[in-house]
C-alpha cells in the first residue's frame, strides 16, 4: 500500500488529472439523475394533480366504455374503504359524453360533475383557470371549459353554452349553462375536449341523484402500489376497477422509462470513458516501472503481488475520483435543488407538458449508490489489464530492458 502511495504521489499531476476525470463524471451522473428525478417528480405530479388523480375507482369496463349505465352500484362502500384506509383525499365524480353548443357552433366534450368542496383535496383545477374562477358549492348550471374550447365555442365569460346529453337510460336531456371559467394552463388535455360543472348539476340534469361514476384518489406516489393492492382486496365483490395513473395512461410511464434509458446509455459513455482514462493512466505507469517491478519480482516478490499493486493504486484513484466527485455533485445538487433550473430559457413555454418552468433537482439516495458503485467497479476493472501485463513479466528481461 506504502508502494502504490508512493508511486501515485510521485507522479501527481497525472494521478490529479485522472481523479479529475473521474470526479467530474461522477458528479455529472448525480446531478444528471437528480435533474431527472426532479422532473419527472414535477411532469408526473402536475399530470395527477392537473385532473386525473393518483387512482381512480370505476365500475367494471368505465374506463374504455364511459356510460352512464356503468356507474358504480355502491358509493357508500367505496367511501367507507377509503376512508378506513386513511385515503381521504378522493373525490366523487360524474362522467358522461355530450355536445357542447353555442349560438355559433358545436364541439364534443366529456362532461365531469365534480363536488367543489372535495375536488381541491384532489386536483389544482383551480390554479389552472385563468379566466373566472372554480366551481363553488351554490352554483347551479355553472360551465368551466378550456381556453380552446371557449375559443372554437365563440364564447366568452357569462354566455350561454348549450350542454346536450343523455341520461342513463339514453333519453336525449339538454340543458343553458351559464360559463363562469375558462382554463387557460396550456396543459394537454385540458384546454380542449372536457366541460365542467357540479356534480349536484349534473346528477339532476342526468337523472341520477346520488350517483357517481367516477372515485378520484389523491395518494403519494411511493404509497400508489400498496394501497392500490389494499383497496382490490377489500373491494373485491364489488365489480371494480381500481386504476393507478400508470394504468390509464400508460403512455407517461413509457416516457419515463425512454428518458432513464438514454441516462443509463449515458453512464455507460462515462464509465468507458473513466476505464479508459485511468486504464492509460495505470498502463503507462506499468510500462515506466518496468524495472522497478523485476527489481521486485528478483528480491522474492510474488507476481500476485506485483498485481494487487497496480489494482491498490486503481482503487486509489477510484476512491479519490469518487470522494471528490461526490462531494462536487452533492454541492451541486444542493445548489440547484434550492434556486431550481429555469427550462424556459431553452425550450419557452413547458405547460403543454405538464412541466413548470423550474425544475428542482432531488436526489435519489438508491440511485446515488448504484452510480457510487458502478464507477468504483469501474475504476478496479480498469487496473486489471495493467496488472495482469506486470504479473508476465521475467525479472531478468524486466531488469535489462526496463
Amino acid at each position: 500500500m506504502a508502494v502504490a502511495l508512493r508511486n501515485l504521489l510521485g507522479h501527481l499531476p497525472r494521478t490529479l488529472l485522472t481523479v479529475g476525470a473521474i470526479a467530474v463524471g461522477l458528479a455529472s451522473l448525480i446531478f444528471l439523475w437528480s435533474f431527472n428525478e426532479g422532473l419527472h417528480q414535477n411532469m408526473l405530479g402536475n399530470f395527477q394533480r392537473a385532473i386525473i388523480g393518483s387512482v381512480q375507482i370505476h365500475h367494471e369496463g368505465f374506463f374504455q366504455q364511459p356510460e352512464l349505465s356503468g356507474y358504480i352500484r355502491n358509493p357508500q362502500k367505496v367511501t367507507e374503504v377509503l376512508e378506513k384506509n386513511g385515503l381521504n383525499d378522493f373525490s366523487r365524480r360524474l362522467e358522461s359524453f355530450g355536445l357542447a353548443a353555442s349560438d355559433e357552433t358545436t364541439e364534443g366534450v366529456m362532461l365531469i360533475g365534480m363536488d367543489p368542496i372535495t375536488e381541491p383535496r384532489v386536483t389544482e383545477l383551480e390554479k389552472r383557470i385563468g379566466i373566472g374562477r372554480f366551481l363553488q358549492p351554490e352554483d347551479s348550471y355553472s360551465l368551466i371549459l378550456g381556453a380552446t374550447t371557449a375559443n372554437n365555442l365563440r364564447v366568452k365569460l357569462g354566455d350561454q353554452v348549450i350542454i346536450v346529453g343523455y341520461d342513463r337510460y339514453g333519453v336525449m336531456v339538454a340543458e343553458s349553462f351559464t360559463l363562469i371559467g375558462i382554463i387557460t394552463s396550456g396543459e394537454m388535455g385540458l384546454d380542449r375536449g372536457m366541460a365542467l360543472t357540479s356534480l349536484e348539476t349534473l346528477q339532476e340534469m342526468v337523472d341520477m341523484p346520488g350517483q357517481v361514476t367516477t372515485f378520484a384518489i389523491n395518494i403519494p406516489q411511493k404509497s400508489i402500489d400498496k394501497s392500490v393492492s389494499a383497496l382490490k382486496a377489500q373491494l373485491l365483490d364489488e365489480s371494480l376497477e381500481i386504476m393507478p395513473w400508470h394504468v390509464m395512461f400508460p403512455v407517461m410511464k413509457e416516457w419515463v422509462t425512454l428518458h432513464n434509458g438514454f441516462l443509463y446509455l449515458f453512464i455507460g459513455v462515462v464509465l468507458f470513458i473513466v476505464v479508459a482514462g485511468e486504464l492509460n493512466t495505470l498502463l503507462l505507469s506499468m510500462l515506466e516501472r518496468t524495472r522497478e517491478f523485476g527489481v521486485f519480482m528478483a528480491i522474492g516478490t510474488t507476481r500476485q503481488e506485483v498485481a494487487a499493486l497496480l489494482i491498490t493504486e486503481a482503487l486509489f484513484i477510484g476512491i479519490l475520483g469518487t470522494i471528490t466527485g461526490l462531494i462536487l455533485g452533492l454541492i451541486t445538487v444542493l445548489l440547484t435543488g434550492v434556486t431550481g433550473i429555469d427550462l424556459s430559457i431553452l425550450l419557452g413555454s413547458t405547460s403543454r407538458f405538464y412541466v413548470d418552468p423550474l425544475i428542482y433537482p432531488q436526489l435519489e439516495l438508491d440511485r446515488l449508490g448504484i452510480t457510487i458503485s458502478a464507477i468504483l467497479i469501474a475504476s478496479v476493472a480498469a487496473g486489471l489489464y495493467p496488472a495482469w501485463r506486470a504479473s508476465l513479466l521475467q525479472p531478468a528481461e524486466a531488469i535489462r530492458n526496463g
